[in-house]
């Protein structure tokens, strides 16, 4: 089994900074790839420099073996830690809007703002990361898109947050990073992402189906590199945009062409692919723009991993 690591350079780093880490939506899919990478670089000092919050308390077992406790977030506020990086992952995610209501929804997520703007403003961060979405695209209607609204406000308030702390000392180098779409282990509920679905489809031996009846467009970053970017862009002293910026990947691919990639990669090329007819709707092109996060991926010595390369290592986490 492979494991996610840092680079060796950003993990030295990160060792030898002496910064502790503290994450917040630690079992999500980022949160779970990055305490896999901290695990590779502080190794039996992890439990010592990594403070990882979720929803509820539990005990969390790495792919390493390596135990970790998990607290709740509202216990946060009692965390007392020295110079630290801090990234933040934790958000009800979008499908609970209609499971909680608007209200309640609304609420759920202002309440997690406010617990880490509060831990922000007492702690001073060296470093942070706030997880975006490229949901903010979707409209600046609360009710329609309570998801995207929602983290756009949180971009600006932990922006703003971030330069007023610059006149008490060092301004927190702040990285917002809006996410479309990520491929890679962790990968949680497969079949509620078109990636997961269509590997699982190949697992079950075919035929792979797609349900659009128009044609879907995305662009994927594989999460070990995301992860790496942040934590270079934390500790670096190369170029912070010090605006949101998209994720996106090497290259855009429609659905069917990503079914045939996927089968290829994975040793059934021509495996049969069911879809209707298109019916001549709009493009579903959910993709960020690439210019920014191209730019300090270079700044910062990355190569981002091809599209190949990511969908054998979700299958391979997928048990593919």
């Amino acid at each position: 089994m492979s494991r996610l690591a840092f680079s060796s350079i950003t993990g030295a780093r990160l060792l030898e900074s002496g910064l502790d880490v503290v994450v917040t939506g630690g079992g999500g899919w980022l949160g779970q790839a990055t305490l896999e990478m901290l695990d590779s670089s502080f190794g039996p000092h992890l439990a010592s420099r990594v403070h990882v919050f979720a929803s509820s308390r539990r005990s969390m077992t790495l792919r390493s073996g390596t135990q970790l406790e998990v607290l709740p977030l509202r216990e946060l506020p009692r965390l007392r830690v020295g110079p630290h990086l801090l990234t933040h992952y934790a958000f009800a995610t979008r499908e609970l809007a209609a499971q909680l209501g608007a209200s309640e929804y609304i609420a759920r997520n202002e309440e997690i703002t406010a617990m880490v703007a509060g831990h922000v403003t007492r702690s001073q961060p060296v470093g942070m990361v706030v997880l975006s979405s490229g949901a903010v695209y979707l409209g600046d209607d609360l009710s329609a898109n309570p998801y995207g609204v929602l983290k756009a406000r949180d971009e600006r308030h932990f922006l703003d947050l971030a330069e007023g702390m610059g006149g008490k000392g060092p301004t927190p180098r702040i990285v917002v990073p809006r996410l479309f779409n990520l491929a890679g282990p962790f990968l949680n509920k497969p079949d509620h992402y078109v990636l997961g679905s269509i590997i699982n489809d190949i697992a079950r031996g075919g035929p792979i189906r797609l349900h659009a009846a128009r044609p879907v467009v995305r662009s994927y970053v594989h999460v070990c590199d995301l992860v790496e970017l942040v934590f270079a862009m934390m500790m670096g002293e190369g170029p912070m945009p010090h605006v949101a910026f998209d994720t996106a990947g090497e290259c855009e691919v429609e659905v069917a062409e990503l079914a045939e990639l996927a089968a290829s990669v994975l040793g059934e090329p021509g495996m049969p692919i069911r879809r209707p007819p298109l019916d001549g709707s709009a493009t579903d092109r959910y993709v960020g723009d690439s210019t920014i996060i191209n730019s300090l991926a270079k700044s910062y010595g990355m190569s981002m991993q091809p599209l190949s390369r990511q969908v054998e290592d979700t299958a391979r986490y997928l048990g593919t």
